[in-house]
Protein backbone atom coordinates (compact mmCIF):
# COMPACT_ATOMS: atom_id res chain seq x y z
CA UNK A 1 0.00 0.00 0.00
CA UNK A 2 0.99 3.69 -0.41
CA UNK A 3 -0.25 7.20 0.21
CA UNK A 4 -2.08 6.97 -3.42
CA UNK A 5 -4.53 4.76 -2.05
CA UNK A 6 -5.83 7.37 0.04
CA UNK A 7 -8.48 10.62 -0.03
CA UNK A 8 -7.01 13.92 -1.75
CA UNK A 9 -4.71 12.51 -4.35
CA UNK A 10 -1.24 12.45 -2.06
CA UNK A 11 -2.23 14.99 0.71
CA UNK A 12 -3.87 17.63 -1.89
CA UNK A 13 -7.53 18.20 -2.93
CA UNK A 14 -8.21 17.76 -6.66
CA UNK A 15 -6.68 14.13 -7.53
CA UNK A 16 -8.66 11.23 -8.46
CA UNK A 17 -8.75 8.73 -5.24
CA UNK A 18 -11.99 10.21 -3.52
CA UNK A 19 -14.49 8.67 -1.03
CA UNK A 20 -17.10 7.07 -3.23
CA UNK A 21 -20.45 7.55 -2.35
CA UNK A 22 -23.39 6.22 -4.16
CA UNK A 23 -26.23 8.88 -4.48
CA UNK A 24 -29.66 7.48 -3.19
CA UNK A 25 -33.51 8.18 -4.02
CA UNK A 26 -35.09 8.14 -0.82
CA UNK A 27 -36.25 4.29 -0.59
CA UNK A 28 -35.43 2.69 2.56
CA UNK A 29 -33.45 -0.59 1.67
CA UNK A 30 -31.53 1.97 -0.81
CA UNK A 31 -30.79 4.03 1.90
CA UNK A 32 -29.28 1.33 3.96
CA UNK A 33 -27.31 0.32 0.82
CA UNK A 34 -25.85 4.04 0.48
CA UNK A 35 -24.79 3.65 4.45
CA UNK A 36 -23.27 0.41 3.97
CA UNK A 37 -21.33 1.73 1.32
CA UNK A 38 -20.45 5.14 3.41
CA UNK A 39 -19.54 3.26 6.19
CA UNK A 40 -17.41 0.81 3.94
CA UNK A 41 -15.80 3.35 2.11
CA UNK A 42 -14.78 5.36 5.25
CA UNK A 43 -13.80 2.44 7.01
CA UNK A 44 -11.68 1.74 4.13
CA UNK A 45 -9.87 5.30 4.26
CA UNK A 46 -9.41 5.79 7.89
CA UNK A 47 -7.62 2.23 8.28
CA UNK A 48 -5.56 2.98 4.89
CA UNK A 49 -4.50 6.11 6.37
CA UNK A 50 -3.54 5.12 9.76
CA UNK A 51 -1.65 2.12 8.51
CA UNK A 52 0.36 4.44 6.09
CA UNK A 53 0.79 6.74 8.81
CA UNK A 54 1.64 3.61 11.25
CA UNK A 55 4.47 2.91 8.59
CA UNK A 56 6.37 6.56 8.95
CA UNK A 57 6.01 5.81 12.65
CA UNK A 58 8.01 2.58 12.26
CA UNK A 59 10.64 3.92 10.25
CA UNK A 60 11.51 6.60 12.22
CA UNK A 61 11.23 4.74 15.55
CA UNK A 62 12.78 1.55 14.21
CA UNK A 63 14.92 2.80 11.54
CA UNK A 64 16.62 6.71 11.16
CA UNK A 65 15.02 9.87 9.28
CA UNK A 66 17.05 8.55 6.28
CA UNK A 67 14.82 5.82 5.82
CA UNK A 68 11.89 7.90 6.22
CA UNK A 69 13.25 10.49 3.54
CA UNK A 70 13.88 7.27 1.29
CA UNK A 71 10.60 6.26 1.26
CA UNK A 72 9.12 9.81 1.11
CA UNK A 73 11.18 10.44 -1.79
CA UNK A 74 9.87 6.68 -3.59
CA UNK A 75 6.66 8.34 -2.86
CA UNK A 76 7.17 11.88 -4.16
CA UNK A 77 8.02 10.28 -7.75
CA UNK A 78 5.79 7.67 -8.17
CA UNK A 79 2.65 9.39 -7.42
CA UNK A 80 2.99 12.29 -10.16
CA UNK A 81 3.91 9.52 -12.77
CA UNK A 82 1.38 7.26 -11.96
CA UNK A 83 -1.77 9.46 -11.64
CA UNK A 84 -0.75 11.14 -14.82
CA UNK A 85 -0.72 7.60 -16.53
CA UNK A 86 -3.81 6.27 -14.72
CA UNK A 87 -5.68 8.94 -16.66
CA UNK A 88 -8.01 9.05 -13.96
CA UNK A 89 -10.10 6.19 -16.00
CA UNK A 90 -11.79 5.26 -12.56
CA UNK A 91 -13.69 8.74 -13.17
CA UNK A 92 -14.49 7.81 -16.41
CA UNK A 93 -15.45 4.04 -15.86
CA UNK A 94 -17.98 5.21 -12.77
CA UNK A 95 -19.41 8.31 -14.76
CA UNK A 96 -19.63 6.28 -18.09
CA UNK A 97 -23.61 5.76 -17.90
CA UNK A 98 -23.92 4.78 -21.83
CA UNK A 99 -21.39 1.83 -22.01
CA UNK A 100 -19.39 3.62 -24.75
CA UNK A 101 -16.34 1.19 -23.22
CA UNK A 102 -15.95 -1.75 -21.15
CA UNK A 103 -14.41 -2.88 -18.27
CA UNK A 104 -11.46 -4.61 -20.52
CA UNK A 105 -11.20 -1.67 -22.32
CA UNK A 106 -10.36 0.02 -18.86
CA UNK A 107 -8.28 -2.31 -17.74
CA UNK A 108 -5.76 -2.85 -20.77
CA UNK A 109 -5.66 1.08 -20.90
CA UNK A 110 -4.91 1.03 -16.76
CA UNK A 111 -2.28 -2.02 -17.50
CA UNK A 112 -0.69 -0.45 -20.48
CA UNK A 113 -0.17 2.86 -18.27
CA UNK A 114 1.22 1.32 -15.45
CA UNK A 115 3.73 -0.47 -17.77
CA UNK A 116 4.98 3.26 -19.25
CA UNK A 117 4.53 4.63 -15.46
CA UNK A 118 7.22 1.81 -14.45
CA UNK A 119 9.58 2.73 -17.13
CA UNK A 120 9.34 6.16 -16.87
CA UNK A 121 9.74 5.88 -12.75
CA UNK A 122 12.88 3.54 -13.70
CA UNK A 123 14.38 6.52 -15.73
CA UNK A 124 14.07 8.88 -12.53
CA UNK A 125 15.60 6.12 -10.43
CA UNK A 126 18.23 5.47 -11.92
CA UNK A 127 19.02 9.59 -12.28
CA UNK A 128 18.84 9.82 -8.38
CA UNK A 129 21.46 7.13 -8.15
CA UNK A 130 22.39 3.87 -6.74
CA UNK A 131 21.20 5.05 -2.74
CA UNK A 132 17.93 5.66 -3.35
CA UNK A 133 16.79 3.44 -6.91
CA UNK A 134 16.05 0.35 -5.23
CA UNK A 135 13.40 1.67 -3.04
CA UNK A 136 11.83 4.35 -5.57
CA UNK A 137 11.60 1.47 -7.66
CA UNK A 138 9.84 -0.58 -5.57
CA UNK A 139 7.51 2.03 -4.37
CA UNK A 140 6.70 2.47 -7.87
CA UNK A 141 5.62 -1.28 -8.21
CA UNK A 142 3.49 -0.98 -5.05
CA UNK A 143 1.28 2.47 -6.73
CA UNK A 144 1.14 0.81 -10.00
CA UNK A 145 -0.34 -2.88 -8.39
CA UNK A 146 -2.73 -0.54 -6.40
CA UNK A 147 -3.63 1.88 -9.89
CA UNK A 148 -4.29 -1.55 -10.96
CA UNK A 149 -6.79 -2.19 -8.36
CA UNK A 150 -8.33 0.89 -8.82
CA UNK A 151 -9.74 -0.17 -11.77
CA UNK A 152 -11.64 -3.11 -10.18
CA UNK A 153 -12.34 -0.40 -7.37
CA UNK A 154 -14.53 1.71 -10.19
CA UNK A 155 -16.38 -1.93 -11.03
CA UNK A 156 -17.34 -1.82 -7.87
CA UNK A 157 -18.62 0.97 -7.60
CA UNK A 158 -20.20 1.19 -11.00
CA UNK A 159 -22.50 -2.24 -9.25
CA UNK A 160 -22.86 -0.11 -6.00
CA UNK A 161 -20.72 -2.61 -4.03
CA UNK A 162 -18.72 -0.42 -1.54
CA UNK A 163 -18.06 -3.46 0.67
CA UNK A 164 -14.90 -4.67 -1.13
CA UNK A 165 -13.56 -1.75 -2.04
CA UNK A 166 -13.61 -1.25 1.64
CA UNK A 167 -11.82 -4.91 2.47
CA UNK A 168 -9.59 -4.54 -0.40
CA UNK A 169 -7.86 -1.26 1.38
CA UNK A 170 -8.20 -2.62 5.06
CA UNK A 171 -6.17 -5.85 3.72
CA UNK A 172 -3.92 -4.04 1.94
CA UNK A 173 -2.95 -1.77 4.95
CA UNK A 174 -2.83 -4.34 7.46
CA UNK A 175 -0.68 -6.31 5.84
CA UNK A 176 1.59 -4.09 4.32
CA UNK A 177 2.08 -2.37 7.69
CA UNK A 178 2.80 -6.09 9.34
CA UNK A 179 4.91 -7.04 6.54
CA UNK A 180 7.15 -3.52 6.15
CA UNK A 181 7.66 -3.86 9.87
CA UNK A 182 8.73 -7.60 9.83
CA UNK A 183 11.30 -7.39 7.27
CA UNK A 184 12.17 -3.75 8.68
CA UNK A 185 13.21 -5.79 12.25
CA UNK A 186 14.74 -8.93 10.49
CA UNK A 187 16.72 -6.91 7.73
CA UNK A 188 16.85 -3.70 9.04
CA UNK A 189 17.12 -2.37 5.73
CA UNK A 190 14.88 0.43 3.95
CA UNK A 191 14.79 -1.55 1.02
CA UNK A 192 13.50 -5.16 2.24
CA UNK A 193 10.69 -3.64 4.19
CA UNK A 194 9.82 -1.66 1.14
CA UNK A 195 9.30 -5.30 -0.34
CA UNK A 196 6.58 -5.19 2.50
CA UNK A 197 4.32 -2.81 0.70
CA UNK A 198 4.54 -4.66 -3.03
CA UNK A 199 3.74 -7.89 -1.05
CA UNK A 200 0.39 -5.85 1.27
CA UNK A 201 -0.70 -3.97 -2.43
CA UNK A 202 0.14 -7.48 -4.93
CA UNK A 203 -2.51 -9.11 -2.23
CA UNK A 204 -5.07 -6.24 -1.80
CA UNK A 205 -5.18 -4.36 -4.76
CA UNK A 206 -4.67 -7.15 -7.05
CA UNK A 207 -5.32 -10.71 -5.26
CA UNK A 208 -8.65 -9.69 -3.72
CA UNK A 209 -9.66 -7.36 -6.26
CA UNK A 210 -9.39 -10.28 -8.96
CA UNK A 211 -11.03 -12.84 -6.56
CA UNK A 212 -14.24 -10.08 -5.60
CA UNK A 213 -14.66 -9.03 -9.30
CA UNK A 214 -15.60 -12.73 -10.01
CA UNK A 215 -18.29 -12.85 -7.70
CA UNK A 216 -20.17 -9.96 -10.25
CA UNK A 217 -20.45 -12.40 -12.92
CA UNK A 218 -18.21 -12.83 -16.24
CA UNK A 219 -20.91 -10.04 -18.09
CA UNK A 220 -18.41 -7.13 -17.33
CA UNK A 221 -15.66 -8.88 -17.05
CA UNK A 222 -15.34 -10.36 -20.80
CA UNK A 223 -13.98 -7.62 -23.94
CA UNK A 224 -17.14 -7.37 -25.03
CA UNK A 225 -18.15 -4.33 -27.58
CA UNK A 226 -21.13 -2.32 -26.63
CA UNK A 227 -23.39 -1.88 -29.75
CA UNK A 228 -22.73 1.75 -30.10
CA UNK A 229 -19.15 0.67 -30.77
CA UNK A 230 -19.90 -0.32 -34.31
CA UNK A 231 -20.81 -3.97 -36.23
CA UNK A 232 -17.51 -4.03 -37.51
CA UNK A 233 -15.78 -3.94 -33.57
CA UNK A 234 -18.22 -5.98 -32.62
CA UNK A 235 -18.26 -8.95 -34.83
CA UNK A 236 -14.40 -9.33 -33.99
CA UNK A 237 -13.45 -7.77 -30.46
CA UNK A 238 -10.70 -9.62 -29.70
CA UNK A 239 -8.15 -8.44 -32.44
CA UNK A 240 -5.27 -7.08 -31.72
CA UNK A 241 -5.98 -4.24 -34.16
CA UNK A 242 -9.84 -2.85 -32.07
CA UNK A 243 -8.64 -3.09 -29.16
CA UNK A 244 -5.68 -0.79 -29.77
CA UNK A 245 -8.71 1.51 -31.35
CA UNK A 246 -10.92 1.54 -28.42
CA UNK A 247 -7.99 1.94 -25.73
CA UNK A 248 -7.08 4.99 -28.05
CA UNK A 249 -10.29 6.56 -27.83
CA UNK A 250 -10.39 6.19 -24.37
CA UNK A 251 -7.25 7.40 -24.15
CA UNK A 252 -7.99 10.42 -25.92
CA UNK A 253 -11.06 11.14 -23.80
CA UNK A 254 -9.76 10.75 -20.25
CA UNK A 255 -6.19 12.75 -20.61
CA UNK A 256 -7.78 16.05 -19.65
CA UNK A 257 -8.78 14.56 -16.22
CA UNK A 258 -6.00 12.84 -15.91
CA UNK A 259 -3.57 15.18 -16.69
CA UNK A 260 -4.95 17.73 -14.13
CA UNK A 261 -4.94 14.74 -11.52
CA UNK A 262 -0.97 14.33 -12.30
CA UNK A 263 -0.59 18.35 -11.68
CA UNK A 264 -2.36 17.92 -8.78
CA UNK A 265 0.25 15.85 -7.46
CA UNK A 266 2.91 16.91 -9.03
CA UNK A 267 2.49 20.58 -6.91
CA UNK A 268 1.63 18.87 -3.43
CA UNK A 269 5.39 16.75 -4.28
CA UNK A 270 7.33 19.50 -5.50
CA UNK A 271 8.54 21.06 -2.17
CA UNK A 272 9.51 17.46 -1.49
CA UNK A 273 11.95 17.28 -4.32
CA UNK A 274 13.59 20.76 -3.56
CA UNK A 275 14.21 19.16 -0.09
CA UNK A 276 15.80 15.93 -0.85
CA UNK A 277 17.92 17.98 -3.02
CA UNK A 278 19.09 20.70 -1.32
CA UNK A 279 18.41 19.40 2.16
CA UNK A 280 19.26 15.91 2.09
CA UNK A 281 17.01 12.44 2.83
CA UNK A 282 17.08 13.16 6.38
CA UNK A 283 14.90 15.80 6.24
CA UNK A 284 12.97 14.97 3.75
CA UNK A 285 12.40 11.68 5.95
CA UNK A 286 11.08 14.62 9.21
CA UNK A 287 9.55 17.17 6.64
CA UNK A 288 7.16 13.79 5.24
CA UNK A 289 6.77 12.89 9.31
CA UNK A 290 5.67 16.05 10.35
CA UNK A 291 2.99 16.25 7.24
CA UNK A 292 1.49 12.96 7.73
CA UNK A 293 0.23 14.12 10.84
CA UNK A 294 -2.53 16.19 9.51
CA UNK A 295 -3.39 13.98 6.92
CA UNK A 296 -6.78 12.71 8.55
CA UNK A 297 -7.91 16.79 8.34
CA UNK A 298 -7.95 15.59 4.41
CA UNK A 299 -9.57 12.38 4.84
CA UNK A 300 -12.47 14.15 6.39
CA UNK A 301 -12.42 16.61 4.01
CA UNK A 302 -12.79 14.91 0.89
CA UNK A 303 -15.48 12.67 2.83
CA UNK A 304 -17.98 15.30 3.67
CA UNK A 305 -17.49 16.70 -0.03
CA UNK A 306 -18.04 13.58 -1.27
CA UNK A 307 -21.36 13.27 0.44
CA UNK A 308 -22.12 17.03 -0.33
CA UNK A 309 -21.29 16.82 -3.83
CA UNK A 310 -25.21 14.98 -5.11
CA UNK A 311 -26.79 18.00 -2.67
CA UNK A 312 -24.79 20.93 -4.10
CA UNK A 313 -25.38 19.20 -8.05
CA UNK A 314 -29.37 19.01 -7.29
CA UNK A 315 -29.31 22.44 -5.61
CA UNK A 316 -27.71 24.37 -8.89
CA UNK A 317 -29.68 21.68 -11.29
CA UNK A 318 -32.68 23.61 -10.04
CA UNK A 319 -31.45 26.92 -9.69
CA UNK A 320 -31.38 27.47 -6.38
CA UNK A 321 -28.21 29.75 -6.22
CA UNK A 322 -28.51 31.20 -3.13
CA UNK A 323 -28.93 27.59 -1.35
CA UNK A 324 -25.94 26.61 -2.89
CA UNK A 325 -23.75 29.57 -2.41
CA UNK A 326 -24.91 29.88 1.09
CA UNK A 327 -24.19 26.21 1.65
CA UNK A 328 -20.43 26.45 0.02
CA UNK A 329 -20.05 29.88 2.16
CA UNK A 330 -20.74 28.11 5.03
CA UNK A 331 -18.78 25.04 4.77
CA UNK A 332 -15.75 27.45 3.91
CA UNK A 333 -16.22 29.86 6.77
CA UNK A 334 -16.90 26.97 9.18
CA UNK A 335 -13.46 25.43 7.81
CA UNK A 336 -11.48 28.40 8.81
CA UNK A 337 -13.33 29.05 12.08
CA UNK A 338 -12.27 25.14 12.92
CA UNK A 339 -8.89 25.27 11.72
CA UNK A 340 -8.03 28.07 13.31
CA UNK A 341 -9.21 26.16 16.71
CA UNK A 342 -6.67 23.20 15.64
CA UNK A 343 -3.73 25.38 14.53
CA UNK A 344 -3.83 27.06 18.59
CA UNK A 345 -4.11 23.38 19.55
CA UNK A 346 -0.80 22.71 17.91
CA UNK A 347 1.15 25.68 18.89
CA UNK A 348 0.53 24.20 22.42
CA UNK A 349 0.85 20.73 22.47
CA UNK A 350 2.69 19.96 18.90
CA UNK A 351 6.10 19.86 20.14
CA UNK A 352 5.63 17.40 22.78
CA UNK A 353 3.03 15.21 20.43
CA UNK A 354 5.95 15.27 18.22
CA UNK A 355 8.66 14.30 20.25
CA UNK A 356 6.32 11.29 21.81
CA UNK A 357 5.08 9.91 18.22
CA UNK A 358 8.73 10.25 15.90
CA UNK A 359 10.83 10.95 18.80
CA UNK A 360 13.83 13.41 19.48
CA UNK A 361 14.81 14.32 16.12
CA UNK A 362 11.54 15.75 14.86
CA UNK A 363 10.97 17.31 17.95
CA UNK A 364 12.94 20.50 17.42
CA UNK A 365 10.44 20.71 13.81
CA UNK A 366 7.16 21.46 15.63
CA UNK A 367 6.95 25.07 13.49
CA UNK A 368 6.74 23.24 10.54
CA UNK A 369 3.63 20.97 11.98
CA UNK A 370 1.64 24.54 12.88
CA UNK A 371 2.57 25.67 9.10
CA UNK A 372 1.31 22.41 7.78
CA UNK A 373 -1.76 22.59 9.69
CA UNK A 374 -2.85 26.12 8.29
CA UNK A 375 -1.88 24.30 4.80
CA UNK A 376 -4.23 21.35 5.69
CA UNK A 377 -6.95 24.04 6.93
CA UNK A 378 -6.74 25.78 3.62
CA UNK A 379 -6.97 22.13 1.91
CA UNK A 380 -10.06 22.06 3.28
CA UNK A 381 -11.49 25.15 1.93
CA UNK A 382 -9.92 24.34 -1.73
CA UNK A 383 -12.25 21.00 -1.34
CA UNK A 384 -15.44 22.49 -0.69
CA UNK A 385 -14.70 25.15 -3.08
CA UNK A 386 -13.58 21.96 -5.97
CA UNK A 387 -16.89 20.20 -4.78
CA UNK A 388 -18.95 23.56 -5.64
CA UNK A 389 -17.26 23.81 -9.22
CA UNK A 390 -17.72 20.20 -9.65
CA UNK A 391 -20.97 20.41 -9.43
CA UNK A 392 -20.87 23.23 -11.89
CA UNK A 393 -19.59 20.79 -14.21
CA UNK A 394 -16.00 23.32 -14.43
CA UNK A 395 -13.95 20.67 -15.06
CA UNK A 396 -11.65 22.85 -17.04
CA UNK A 397 -11.76 25.56 -14.26
CA UNK A 398 -9.87 23.36 -12.17
CA UNK A 399 -7.01 22.31 -15.14
CA UNK A 400 -6.36 26.13 -15.24
CA UNK A 401 -6.19 26.23 -11.42
CA UNK A 402 -3.93 22.93 -11.07
CA UNK A 403 -1.83 24.69 -13.69
CA UNK A 404 -1.12 27.93 -12.11
CA UNK A 405 -0.76 26.06 -8.63
CA UNK A 406 2.02 23.94 -10.05
CA UNK A 407 3.83 27.53 -11.22
CA UNK A 408 3.26 28.49 -7.44
CA UNK A 409 4.50 25.30 -6.23
CA UNK A 410 7.47 25.73 -8.47
CA UNK A 411 8.37 29.26 -7.34
CA UNK A 412 7.93 29.30 -3.67
CA UNK A 413 9.51 26.17 -3.37
CA UNK A 414 12.93 27.26 -5.31
CA UNK A 415 12.77 30.64 -3.39
CA UNK A 416 11.79 29.79 0.56
CA UNK A 417 13.66 26.32 0.81
CA UNK A 418 17.25 27.06 0.06
CA UNK A 419 16.75 30.33 2.54
CA UNK A 420 14.26 29.11 4.78
CA UNK A 421 14.93 25.27 5.26
CA UNK A 422 12.24 22.99 6.19
CA UNK A 423 10.03 26.30 7.28
CA UNK A 424 10.25 27.09 4.34
CA UNK A 425 8.78 24.23 2.70
CA UNK A 426 5.84 24.65 4.83
CA UNK A 427 5.67 28.19 3.64
CA UNK A 428 5.47 26.78 0.31
CA UNK A 429 2.93 24.43 0.53
CA UNK A 430 0.90 27.11 2.74
CA UNK A 431 1.15 29.83 -0.16
CA UNK A 432 0.47 26.86 -2.93
CA UNK A 433 -3.00 25.52 -0.99
CA UNK A 434 -3.74 28.92 0.10
CA UNK A 435 -2.89 30.51 -3.25
CA UNK A 436 -5.37 27.79 -4.79
CA UNK A 437 -8.24 28.40 -2.15
CA UNK A 438 -8.29 32.05 -3.14
CA UNK A 439 -8.19 31.17 -6.92
CA UNK A 440 -11.12 28.33 -6.85
CA UNK A 441 -13.13 30.66 -4.98
CA UNK A 442 -12.72 33.63 -7.59
CA UNK A 443 -13.69 31.12 -10.21
CA UNK A 444 -16.68 30.09 -8.37
CA UNK A 445 -18.02 33.32 -7.77
CA UNK A 446 -17.80 34.29 -11.85
CA UNK A 447 -19.02 31.19 -12.66
CA UNK A 448 -22.17 31.83 -10.38
CA UNK A 449 -22.54 35.49 -11.62
CA UNK A 450 -22.62 33.85 -15.06
CA UNK A 451 -25.54 31.70 -14.24
CA UNK A 452 -27.33 34.41 -12.35
CA UNK A 453 -27.62 36.73 -15.41
CA UNK A 454 -28.41 33.71 -17.87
Amino acid sequence: MTSGQLAAGDQHPGGERHLDVVPTTGAPAESRSVASGITWSMLGLMVAALAQWVVIVLLSRLGTPEMVGQYALGLAVGAPVVLLASLALRTMQVTDTGRDFDFADYLRLRVSGMLVALLLIAVVAALIGSAHAIVVMLVGIAKTLDAIGDIFFGLFQRHEQMRPIGISMISNGLLTVVAMASLLLLTGSIGWAVVGSVIGSAVGSIGYCGWAAKRLGAAELTATIPARAGAREASSPRKPGVMLRRMGRLAVVAAPLGFASGLVSLSGNLPRYFIEHILGAAALGIFAALAYIVLVANILFAAISQILLPRLTRLYAAGELAVFTTLTLRLVLGTLAFGAVAVAAVIAVGPAVVRFVYGAPYGAHADVLTLLTVAAVFSGAVFFLATALSALRRFGNQLTASLVMVAVAGIAGYVLIPRFGLVGAAWSVVITVGGDSVLKALMLKRALARRTWT
